[in-house]
């Protein structure tokens, strides 16, 4: 017996060596400087166990963080049987997505309400894993349903491998990679973020994906698609320049109208060209347009849900919007590093400078009022101001204004002024300028304020500013002013909107 216990404890030891060894490869060849534990970027235990709550003050209440950690580009959408899947690049235990990186994942019947679910993909198994893309396997063609349940695909980046399938037969709850992975394998050095989506008219599927060096040039990126009947076989179709990271495609109608339907190619930087796909190549039709003027820097990697077919109405895009880097910039230490923007509603509509993408907070969050008011149509002349006695955190609010008389409109939100030029027709907000195509001189604004971020709609959304601000939690007042002349308020509404997390959450000390 104890020969055997001694033979036992060689080969678990030998186990453990070996284990160590490939371990000390793998390290070998992804350890870099960004890889080394950092004391101000770790997330320590201590201080996950204080803060498993949100009610900290920096901690947005509409918007969606996970409980720790950080949370990156928004990444495998999927709406089925009527549950929203948001996946997103994360790292529970830094302040960026780095050693312990995977997909987190969390679920929603409304878009508003959000359950964190356990994460999905792994470090090591997926070699830190990158983006991709998820649908709703509605015919069946991988074969793997159960019962009446429809089979829930999520295509991901494996950086040495290529594009690879998970999939979910029970609804999102146990996922599994396919032992057919990679189904389509690296061909560059930077082939990644598969976007798989539905093309009706030859009922097949399509891939597009990020594609670098492209025609062979170094550093030079756009994207790359294929076609697909059974999702695992994939054919290469064409490719297009001048797009980089994380693409989305989508088809939507001009101005409501079914008959007059156009494509949209999208990158990370919410760059877009408005075109036609005939199934095989994407020809724009459109120069590269932004859909939110504080994209890149503030506000990156977006995707649609996808649903059972592509067609599906309404169209709904989630992003996340960057908090700083570096800790020092931060106003303190958080548990938590970034946040989702706000879901929006996507159409395209016409305007005398062409065709617009145009973006709108859903109108779910009207389930968040706690409290509106509203003014009827009047005059403001400058050095008034209707929201003198007006504070708050949370704030949906929605004016429209007839602009002749005025030369500008100041819009401040507790510090930071929103700023609108009527002379050059320009909004602007923290140094971010977005210039608004106006009609009879007439704008409407949409703002959104959250704890650590604004969001700027006018006119419908045909431009937008996504900011996130670190406001002193002191400070929870507002004004409008204007400049220059008397100002037409058409109407003004401001809505308190509550917070989506429970109200017992708060830690036991608070209480």
């Amino acid at each position: 017996m104890v020969n055997k216990i001694l033979n036992l404890a060689a080969v678990v030891s030998a186990c453990l060596a070996l284990a160590a060894a490939l371990h000390g490869q793998h390290t070998e060849k992804t350890n870099d400087d960004k890889n080394a534990p950092d004391p101000a970027l770790d997330i320590s235990p201590e201080e996950a166990a204080a803060n498993q709550n949100y009610q900290q003050p920096y901690r947005p209440q509409f918007h969606y963080t996970p409980i720790q950690g950080f949370v990156g580009d928004a990444t495998g959408l999927i709406y089925s049987d009527g549950t929203y899947h948001l996946f997103y690049m994360s790292d529970k235990w830094e302040r960026r997505k780095n050693r312990h990186k995977c997909w987190g994942h969390a679920t929603s019947r409304d878009l508003l309400h959000w359950t964190e679910e356990a994460s999905i993909l792994d470090p090591v198994l997926d070699h830190k894993p990158g983006s991709g893309s998820g649908i709703v396997d509605a015919d069946n063609v991988l074969g793997l349903a159960q019962g009446n349940g429809k089979t829930l695909a999520v295509f991901y980046t494996d950086y040495q491998t290529g594009s690879c399938i998970i999939y979910s037969v029970d609804g999102g709850k146990m996922w599994i990679r396919h032992p057919r992975n990679p189904v389509l394998p690296r061909i560059g050095k930077q082939d990644r973020d598969p976007t798989v989506f539905w093309y009706g008219p030859a009922r097949e599927w399509r891939m597009v994906r990020h594609s670098e060096p492209f025609d062979g040039i170094a550093g030079k990126t756009g994207f790359a698609f294929f076609a697909s009947t059974n999702l695992l076989d994939w054919k290469y179709l064409s490719e297009v320049d001048g797009y980089n990271e994380c693409p989305d495609i989508f088809e939507l109608p001009v101005d409501g109208n079914s008959n007059d339907r156009k494509w949209v190619l999208m990158d990370a930087g919410y760059n877009y060209r408005v075109g036609q796909f005939d199934g095989t190549r994407f020809v724009s039709e459109s120069e590269k347009l932004k859909a939110d003027a504080a994209a890149s820097r503030y506000l990156y990697a977006p995707q649609t849900w996808k649903r059972s077919r592509t067609g599906d109405l309404p169209l709904q895009q989630m992003g996340f919007m960057s908090y700083p880097k570096k800790p020092a910039e931060m106003p303190t230490r958080l548990t938590w590093q970034n946040q989702m923007a706000f879901p929006v509603e996507l159409s395209l509509k016409r305007f005398p400078a062409g065709i617009r993408l145009c973006r709108e907070p859903i109108p779910a969050i009207q389930k968040l009022y706690e409290d509106s008011k509203s003014w009827d149509a009047f005059t403001l002349k400058p050095g008034d101001n209707p929201l003198a006695n007006l504070q708050g955190e949370q704030l949906d609010i929605r004016a429209e204004f007839d602009l002749a008389g005025a030369s500008a409109i100041n819009l401040n939100i507790r510090g930071q002024t929103l700023h609108y030029s009527v002379p050059e027709a320009v909004v602007s907000l923290a140094g971010t300028k977005a210039a608004v195509s106006l009609a009879e001189n007439h704008l409407r604004l949409r703002v959104l304020v959250d704890r650590s971020s604004i969001e700027v709609f006018a006119n419908g959304g045909q431009v937008s500013i996504s900011r996130v601000f670190f406001f002193d939690p002191a400070e929870k007042h507002f004004s409008l002013t204007c400049e220059g002349g008397d100002l037409k308020v058409t109407s003004l509404t401001i809505s308190h909107v509550g917070s989506i997390w429970a109200k017992n959450d708060a830690p036991a000390a608070a209480q």
